[in-house]
C-alpha cells in the first residue's frame, strides 16, 4: 500500500463504524477536503452516500474525532464548517432536480460535519470517456449534448440562488447507470474556505479553472461555464489525433502565451473537432474558453440556447455503427445515439498523386475486405462442421437432462473441460475488460438450466417462499422510464414460458436457496467462467454458432420488442438455449475491470467490486455486440430492470 493510500486509510472512519443512525460500509472517495462513504441506514436499510468535512491541511483525525491541526488552523477550519453547512442548505433546494446531487440530511458529529446524499449508481464521466475511447468509440455530438444539456439545466438552478460549483470537471459529473442522466457532484463551498487558508489546497482542478478563479477577477456563472467549456473540449479532444486525449491546458500557461504574443498552446475545439462536430457547437465551446470573462458566455440559459441552435443548424453527417452501450442499465435508456466517427489521416498530396492514391487505396481496401470475408466464411464453415459433429456425438451419447421436481428448471449436464476465456484483441466489438485471455479448466461436470428461469418457475418460488420481488423495476411507461414495475408486471405482456425479468442479484440468490431447500440439492448461480464455457460449447467464434448473428439466431436489439418464450431459438452445442439474448443473466462473480488475477479453475471471483455483479449474454433490448460469448457487463446487485433475468446451475456429486 502506498504512503498516500495508507494515510487515506488512517484518515477514514473504519468499516462498521456507527455514524448518526447509519453504519459505514466502505469509502467511496477521498480528497484533500473530505471523505465520502457508502453507508446504510440502521432502521430503513437504504444505502446513502455521506460526505465528511475533513480538510487535510487544516484538520486531523484522532480516533473518530476530528479537530484543527493547530490554533492557527482553527479559524479556517471553522469557516470551512460554516460554508459546508451552507452548501448543504443550498443543495436541499435542488432535491427535485435530477442532474444535481440530492442532499437528504446534515448533522454534526465527531467535531466535524456530515452531508447525507443520495447514493448515485453510475460512472464518472472521466471513466466513461476513457472506456469509450479505449474501445474505439469516442463521444460524438449527440453524446456530448445528451450530457451537457441536462447538466446545464441543473447548473442554471444552482446559479439562480447565487451559488457556484467552482470545480466542474469530468470526474465530478456522474453518469447515472439507470437512465444515463448526468449528475453534478462535489460542490466546492467548503473547498474555497479551506483554500483561502492554504495555498496548496486549490479548490479547483487545473485546466478546468478560469483565469479569474486562479488569480484576480470577478467570479460568476461565467466562471463555471469556463469549466463546462473545458469539459466539452475534453470530449472533442477524445476523438482527435493522436488518439490519446490531452487534458485542457492550464489557464496560466495560456495567459502567459498571449501576453508574450505567442500562439495559444491549447488547440481550439474548432480545429480538433472539424468534420466530426457541428462548426457552430465547436465555436460555442471555444467561446466558453475565452480567457477574458467579459467576452465569455455569461449564463447557462444563453449557453443552452447557443448549443441547441448551433447543433440544429449545422448537423454533422457521421458513419452509423452498431451501438455498444456501456452497461445494461445504460442500454435500457434510449438516450445514447448510435453513431461513431471514422478516422482519416491528414495528407498533403498533389492532384496527380491524389488520383493514384485513391485508386490504389480503393483497390487495396477491396482486396483486404474480400480476403477477410473469405477467411471469415471459411472459419465459420469449419466451426459449423465442428459444432454439428459435437451435436451428433452428444445426441448419440444422449445429452443428460433432468428435473429435480415438477416445478424445477430442466437441467443439462455440462462435461468437464478447458477453454480460452475472454476475447482476442482482434475481435470485433471487443472491450478492454474482456481480457487478458487466459486458459480456464473446469475440473468437474456440472448442471446448467437448459433455459432461463421462466415466469411460471419464478411464480412458484414467490408463492411458496413469500418472497417480496419489489415494485421498483425500471420499465417503460410510454416514452418515459419509471421505477414502478415488477417481475409480474414488466411493462409488456409475458407468457408463463417467457424468461422472468425485473429480478436483481439478491432475488436470484433467494431463488437458488429456495430451490436448494426444496430439492435437497446444491443449486446456485453459474460462475462467470462456467457461463462462458457453457455458452461457447466448444466454439471459438464470437457467438456459439459463428461470427455473425441475425434475428433468426436470437432475440436482441428490440427486433420483437419484448422477451420471447424460452427455447424459441436453436440450442448451442451443449443443448442450452438463449445463451445469446432474450434476458441478461446474473452470475455469481463480483465485477473486475480485467481478468488479471482471475481464477483459472472455473470458480467464481468473489473479490473486486462486490456491490456490483457480472451480467452475461445480452438481452432482447440490447444490440448484437453485447450478445457475444466473451461480452461481460455489470450492474449494482440491488438493481432491477426489464433486461435482467437468470439461469441456475447445480453442483453434481463427484
Amino acid at each position: 500500500m502506498s504512503a498516500a493510500n495508507e494515510q487515506e486509510r488512517r484518515d477514514a472512519l473504519p468499516r462498521g463504524a456507527a455514524l448518526g443512525g447509519y453504519t459505514i460500509e466502505e469509502v467511496l472517495g477521498h480528497g484533500g477536503f473530505g471523505i465520502v462513504y457508502r453507508a446504510r441506514h440502521n432502521e430503513l436499510g437504504n444505502i446513502v452516500a455521506i460526505k465528511e468535512y475533513l480538510p487535510a491541511e487544516l484538520a486531523v483525525r484522532e480516533g473518530a474525532a476530528v479537530h484543527p491541526r493547530s490554533a492557527a488552523c482553527r479559524d479556517g477550519y471553522e469557516d470551512g464548517l460554516r460554508r459546508f453547512r451552507e452548501e448543504a442548505r443550498a443543495l436541499i433546494e435542488f432535491q427535485a432536480h435530477p442532474s444535481i446531487v440530492s442532499c437528504r440530511d446534515f448533522f454534526r458529529a465527531n467535531g466535524t460535519a456530515y452531508l447525507v446524499m443520495e447514493h448515485e449508481d453510475g460512472l464518472p464521466l472521466s471513466e466513461l470517456l476513457r472506456r469509450r475511447e479505449a474501445s474505439g468509440r469516442p463521444f460524438d455530438e449527440a453524446d456530448l449534448l445528451a450530457v451537457m444539456v441536462p447538466l446545464l439545466e441543473g447548473l442554471r438552478q444552482v446559479h439562480e440562488v447565487e451559488m457556484l460549483h467552482r470545480d466542474i470537471k469530468p470526474g465530478n459529473i456522474l453518469v447515472r447507470r439507470s437512465d444515463e442522466r448526468p449528475v453534478l457532484i462535489d460542490f466546492g463551498a467548503a473547498k474555497q474556505a479551506a483554500a483561502e487558508r492554504s495555498k496548496s489546497m486549490a479548490p479547483y482542478t487545473e485546466g478546468y479553472a478560469a483565469l479569474e478563479q486562479v488569480g484576480e477577477g470577478e467570479l460568476g456563472p461565467w466562471t463555471d461555464l469556463y469549466a463546462v467549456g473545458a469539459v466539452m473540449w475534453r470530449i472533442v479532444a477524445g476523438g482527435s489525433p493522436p488518439w490519446e486525449p490531452p487534458n485542457p491546458v492550464k489557464v496560466e500557461k495560456r495567459a502567459n502565451a498571449v501576453v508574450r504574443g505567442e500562439a495559444d498552446p491549447m488547440p481550439s475545439a474548432r480545429k480538433l473537432g472539424a468534420g466530426r462536430f457541428s462548426p457552430g457547437v465547436l465555436d460555442v465551446i471555444d467561446r466558453c474558453l475565452t480567457l477574458n470573462e467579459k467576452e465569455r458566455v455569461r449564463g447557462c440559459g444563453e449557453l443552452l440556447k447557443l448549443l441547441r441552435g448551433a447543433g440544429a443548424a449545422e448537423p454533422v453527417k457521421q458513419k452509423t455503427v452498431p451501438e455498444r452501450r456501456e452497461t445494461p442499465a445504460a442500454a435500457f435508456s434510449k438516450a445514447t445515439a448510435k453513431a461513431g466517427s471514422g478516422r482519416i489521416p491528414r495528407m498533403v498530396l498533389t492532384a496527380a498523386g491524389l488520383a493514384c492514391v485513391v485508386v490504389l487505396v480503393g483497390w487495396f481496401a477491396m482486396a483486404i475486405q474480400t480476403w477477410q470475408e473469405a477467411s471469415r466464411e471459411t472459419r465459420e464453415r469449419k466451426e459449423q462442421v465442428r459444432l454439428e459433429k459435437m451435436r451428433e456425438e452428444r445426441e448419440a451419447a444422449g445429452v443428460e437432462r433432468f428435473r429435480d421436481c415438477d416445478v424445477c428448471p430442466e437441467m443439462v449436464v455440462i462435461p468437464a473441460g478447458s477453454f480460452t476465456m475472454g476475447s482476442p484483441a482482434s475481435e470485433e466489438g471487443r472491450r478492454d475488460w474482456e481480457g487478458p485471455q487466459h486458459q480456464v479448466t473446469i475440473p468437474l461436470a456440472f448442471a446448467v438450466g437448459a433455459y432461463e428461469v421462466t415466469v411460471a418457475e419464478y411464480r412458484e418460488f414467490v408463492s411458496a417462499a413469500g418472497h417480496d420481488g419489489g415494485t421498483d423495476c425500471a420499465i417503460f411507461v410510454g416514452d418515459d422510464v419509471k421505477w414502478v414495475g415488477s417481475w409480474s408486471s414488466p411493462g409488456f405482456e409475458q407468457t408463463d414460458s417467457a424468461p422472468v425479468v425485473c429480478v436483481n442479484w439478491e432475488d436470484v440468490q433467494a431463488y437458488a436457496r429456495w430451490l436448494s431447500r426444496k430439492t435437497g440439492k446444491p443449486y446456485r448461480l453459474l460462475s462467470e467462467a462456467e457461463w462462458e464455457y457453457a455458452a461457447r460449447a466448444g466454439m471459438r467464434t464470437r457467438y456459439s454458432f459463428g461470427d455473425e448473428i441475425t434475428p433468426s439466431d436470437a432475440n436482441y436489439d428490440e427486433n420483437i420488442g419484448k422477451t420471447r418464450p424460452v427455447g424459441s431459438y436453436r440450442a448451442n452445442g451443449f443443448g442450452l438455449h438463449d445463451m445469446h439474448g432474450n434476458a441478461w443473466e446474473w452470475v455469481q462473480d463480483c465485477w473486475n475491470d480485467s481478468y488479471a488475477g482471475a481464477p483459472n479453475n472455473g470458480q467464481a471471483w468473489e473479490r473486486g467490486v462486490c456491490s456490483e455483479r457480472v451480467l452475461r449474454g445480452g438481452s432482447w433490448y440490447i444490440n448484437s455486440w453485447n450478445l457475444r460469448s466473451a461480452d461481460r457487463n455489470w450492474l449494482q446487485a440491488g438493481n432491477r430492470n426489464i433486461n435482467l433475468g437468470f439461469r441456475v446451475a447445480r453442483t453434481l456429486a463427484p
